[in-house]
């Protein structure tokens, strides 16, 4: 059974020339994710607002915990922007 997440976090850019988006995931939640899907980049189908995309959330070793990426395209449809809290809607996919 597939099981729906919803964080409601901080959007932040990542330093350098590529400008990637991110969120980061509570520990707590973190470690919730880490015990059913054990290890390594965990995909998942995401869902800001009516904007759905399929990614992956990713191991941040030095912060023990999963940063989740928000497309340009989606940003752009959404209208997010660095420093604004978004609400995502989540679920694992194979």
């Amino acid at each position: 059974m597939k099981k729906n997440y919803r964080i409601k976090a901080k959007v932040w850019k990542w330093p350098g020339y590529a400008g990637w988006h991110f969120v980061t995931l509570d520990k707590k939640l973190f470690e919730e994710i880490r015990k059913v899907y054990n290890r390594g980049f965990v995909k998942i189908v995401a869902k800001i607002g009516k904007t759905s995309w399929n990614t992956s959330l990713f191991p941040h070793l030095e912060s023990k915990t999963y940063l989740l990426s928000i497309k340009k395209l989606v940003r752009k449809k959404e209208d997010i922007w660095e420093r604004d809290t978004v609400v995502i809607n989540f679920t694992h996919r194979r």
